[in-house]
């Protein structure tokens, strides 16, 4: 059995409830590592799909709170285009979209200067 077969049909289920907004601004502790867990299936297999490199999402994304919050935000789109009552246009404009994040994400990505196999924790002035 393909291990994506099981996140495949995660990802199905979702589609057709309502879009799985977080302000993780009011989460505490166990209620973030289980949100960052839920978006964590849903960012690999994004970066699976689309064949997303480090460049665009570190391995250590979760460490930073601007992807996290940009991630998190693409997601909840996704879903919202695949809903049940969705436009047929949807798609199309999560895909609009999907550059635009794509682009924000890069740019973090590179100020944060995180590599395939090394984090580097932001700075807290």
């Amino acid at each position: 059995m393909d291990p994506n077969d099981e996140l495949v049909r995660a990802l199905a289920l979702a589609v057709g409830t309502d879009p799985y907004v977080v302000s993780w601004r009011d989460l505490d502790t166990t209620r973030t590592r289980e949100e960052l867990e839920r978006l964590s299936e849903w960012v690999n297999w994004a970066i699976h799909r689309y064949r997303l490199d480090h460049k665009v999402i570190p391995p250590c994304w979760p460490e930073h709170g601007a992807l996290t919050e940009e991630l998190s935000a693409l997601r909840t789109f996704w879903e919202a285009c695949y809903q049940e009552d969705a436009a047929p246009s949807d798609p199309l404009a999560f895909h609009r979209d999907l550059t635009l994040a794509l682009r924000r994400l890069r740019d973090w990505s590179s100020l944060l200067g995180c590599t395939r196999t090394n984090h580097r924790p932001e700075r807290v002035d």
